[in-house]
């Protein structure tokens, strides 16, 4: 048991590092992977696939994980 809590608690951690990494990576403008593929930087502010991104606020304090 304590072994598995072990793992899961590397890949949370590695998670979250990964995470930090790629975010402060791609905040400073993104990477051009080909001439026609870019990796961008982009914040989803509503639900799945941007659903209530333009309701007034109320989503993300209920939707919060």
């Amino acid at each position: 048991m304590k072994r598995w809590l072990a793992i899961a608690a590397a890949l949370v951690a590695l998670d979250q590092v990964s995470k930090f990494a790629i975010t402060r990576v791609l905040a400073r403008g993104g990477i051009e992977v080909t001439s026609f593929f870019n990796l961008v930087l982009v914040h989803n502010r509503g639900a799945a696939f941007s659903f209530l991104s333009d309701a007034a606020g109320w989503q993300r304090v209920s939707l919060e994980a």
